[in-house]
């Protein structure tokens, strides 16, 4: 894959815009007649080629400029990142995920490789080349799951199960509408998409 990543901005002013080879690639048509801005946990399954869901992690134009904003808005808001003690495990499980599935499907632009649990990752469209053991946190600069979250497209939350529920336990989010996961982390499911208490009681926005 020979992609070109753009030079823009998401804030102040404002430069992002999709190319018309970026605008072939949306999800059309969608597979109702009506849309609903949501989320959904359904296992992903790579389709066509070219498709925003041929690899397992979608790598566009915007990857650049994406990484570069995240960055800015956890360096204004470290919040943003959050992950509770018991996910550790998950962490590096999905890094490792991440890292591997990025190496195979973009080999021009990530490499991984491993010497036992001595890995060193390669990022060339961010400049970024990491030696650390997997497994000690103290060789990566931050946590697992935020030192990669940094460097993927969009907002991720890891889900532990328990108690027949999920709960939201660990998070990087940057660009979320109308929540906090600084209140939010450690919700169960239900919490997360349920009720707001205080906004019933005012007669405002009676869901979450």
């Amino acid at each position: 894959m020979n992609q070109t990543f753009k030079k823009e901005t998401f804030r102040d002013d404002y430069t992002f815009s999709n190319s018309p080879e970026a605008v072939k690639r949306f999800p059309f048509p969608f597979h109702e007649d009506e849309y609903m801005y949501s989320v959904n946990i359904e296992p992903h399954v790579k389709t066509a080629v070219g498709s925003i869901t041929e690899f397992t992690f979608d790598i566009d134009e915007h990857y650049v400029a994406e990484c570069e904003d995240k960055a800015i808005t956890l360096a204004n808001d470290p919040q943003r990142y959050l992950c509770l003690p018991h996910m550790m495990d998950a962490q590096w499980d999905t890094l490792e995920l991440m890292m591997e599935s990025m190496s195979n499907d973009y080999p021009e632009q990530f490499n991984l490789t491993k010497e036992g649990d001595n890995w060193t990752w390669v990022n060339k469209p961010l400049g970024i080349t990491t030696k650390f053991v997997f497994g000690d946190e103290s060789s990566l600069p931050m946590e697992p799951l935020e030192y990669i979250g940094r460097q993927v497209q969009g907002d991720w939350v890891m889900l532990d199960q328990r108690d027949n529920n999920l709960f939201a336990d660990g998070a990087i989010v940057t660009s979320q509408a109308d929540w906090s996961l600084a209140i939010d982390v450690g919700m169960s499911w239900q919490e997360w998409h349920g009720r707001a208490r205080r906004a019933m009681e005012r007669e405002q926005c009676p869901y979450r």
